[in-house]
């Protein structure tokens, strides 16, 4: 999986490269909404720029964080169960750093893990173990827990997909926390961009004192360009992990320490209504052009699963092989807020009324967004 990104990575960076349908990034109508002050108004205004912009320090807000997480999720939460990180990279550097100097020699994971970890593994010696064959949210997802005492790795929702993991799973999982005493990592980087605009993201719900969970606010607000991360940990953690934190990457910019409050505040709110609908809307439109031959169903984030009418090949994009996954030829992760490979796949429909579904058949397909409810649009 690793040597596929590489690749794709190489080739993406090359001048001419074909469209990436797969791409990181994407835009929207709600940037400046979001951002606030900061989107008009120098950090220098903002805050001391004399200062280190120190964010485990600032027990506000840890405090905010862990106040929208128990507004948001039902749950105990804390400013002591609160690691804030500059990204999620950062925090997963900081994972696997843990990982390695606490002596673990490998680790189990629940498929597919983002590349950046898998990195970090082999980089440390620490190798992964699967503990099933295909993804949780597969009918056919058959799990298998070790019967002793580890670590195990889950993504949810998986993300290339935008699907959630069961509950049922999650429940699974949270029993056998309890019976082996594992600790659990949930690399959270995708949620709290649910379509049916539900609150409250289930893996939460897994034992706290033998489970960290990532999240990350500028995924949930897709503005990438500032950092902002936070790690959700066991109290008798916290202190550990936050000092290795802070030794392996130092303070942030204090433009990313004024969006970290900026982002909590919208999240408290609940406030990405506006751009979940931007998604919806672009999947509905991309689904009526008659581009895509066949797709998954999306539950959450800004990433369709699809296989376009056309060869793939024609595009740059990451098809099953980056996912551990196998069964989908053909179908490729797509970026539902990336303009530039929603209108190339859209282009590549010459003629709807020959090669795409009937119009009104595309019409009703898109309106029936997948079973969804329409999300509100709250805050």
């Amino acid at each position: 999986m690793l040597e596929w990104h590489e690749h794709i990575e190489a080739e993406r960076q090359l001048p001419g490269a074909r469209v990436f349908l797969s791409d990181y990034n994407g835009g929207h109508p709600y940037v400046e909404k979001y951002l606030g002050e900061l989107a008009d108004t120098a950090p220098h205004r903002l805050a001391d720029i004399t200062r280190y912009a120190g964010l485990d320090e600032d027990l506000a807000l840890r405090s905010k964080i862990a106040a929208m997480h128990e507004r948001y999720d039902r749950v105990a939460c804390s400013e002591r169960n609160v690691v804030p990180a500059g990204g999620s990279s950062s925090a997963l550097g900081t994972f696997a750093t843990w990982l390695a100097v606490n002596g673990h020699r490998r680790v189990h994971y629940v498929a597919p893990v983002y590349y950046k970890l898998a990195y970090l593994l082999r980089e440390f010696g620490i190798e992964p173990v699967p503990v099933a064959s295909g993804h949780a949210y597969q009918p056919d997802f058959d799990l298998s827990l070790p019967r002793e005492r580890t670590v195990l790795v889950l993504t949810d929702p998986v993300w290339y997909a935008g699907r959630r993991v069961p509950v049922h799973v999650l429940d699974e999982i949270a029993a056998w926390q309890r019976a082996t005493d594992s600790l659990v990592f949930v690399d959270g980087t995708f949620q709290y961009l649910p379509w049916d605009g539900k609150q409250g993201e289930a893996s939460a719900r897994l034992p706290i004192e033998r489970t960290l969970r990532m999240v990350c606010p500028t995924k949930y607000l897709s503005i990438h360009g500032y950092r902002c991360a936070h790690l959700l940990a066991p109290a008798a953690l916290r202190q550990e992990l936050a000092d290795l934190h802070l030794n392996l990457h130092g303070d942030v910019a204090v433009s990313d320490r004024l969006f970290a409050h900026r982002a909590a505040d919208l999240m408290a709110r609940h406030g990405n209504g506006d751009l979940v609908g931007h998604i919806r809307g672009n999947h509905a439109r991309l689904l009526a052009s008659g581009a895509l031959a066949a797709r998954m169903p999306v539950e959450t984030g800004f990433f369709l699963f699809a296989r376009p009418r056309v060869p793939h090949r024609w595009f740059l994009a990451l098809d099953e092989r980056y996912f551990e996954l196998g069964g989908h030829p053909g179908y490729v992760r797509i970026n539902l807020l990336n303009r530039t490979a929603l209108e190339a796949l859209a282009a590549t429909v010459a003629d709807r009324g020959a090669s795409g579904p009937p119009q009104g058949a595309a019409a009703s397909e898109a309106a029936a967004g997948e079973g969804v409810p329409p999300a509100p649009h709250p805050g």
